[in-house]
C-alpha cells in the first residue's frame, strides 16, 4: 500500500482494465493497467496483483456479482 502522491504514475498504477473472467466468462478479471498480464486475485484472504499462472491462479482472478 503507498499513499497516493498526486504523480501521473500513481494514478496509472491504481487502475484495472475490466476482462471477462480468465476461468469463466461469465464473471469479470482485472487486468493491470502499468503491468500487461497481471490480475487482481483473492490468496489466503488478501487481494494480490500476479501473472496468473494456473487453473487456480485463474479462478482466484476471477470474480463475479453478487
Amino acid at each position: 500500500m503507498a499513499k497516493n502522491d498526486g504523480t501521473a504514475a500513481f494514478a496509472s498504477g491504481a487502475c484495472f482494465h475490466k476482462r471477462a473472467g480468465l476461468s469463466d466468462s461469465a464473471g469479470v478479471s482485472y487486468e493491470s493497467y502499468n503491468y500487461a498480464g497481471r490480475y487482481i486475485r483473492h490468496y489466503d484472504y488478501l487481494l494480490k496483483v500476479q501473472a496468473p499462472s494456473t487453473a487456480a491462479d485463474r479462478a482466484d482472478a476471477t470474480f463475479y456479482a453478487q
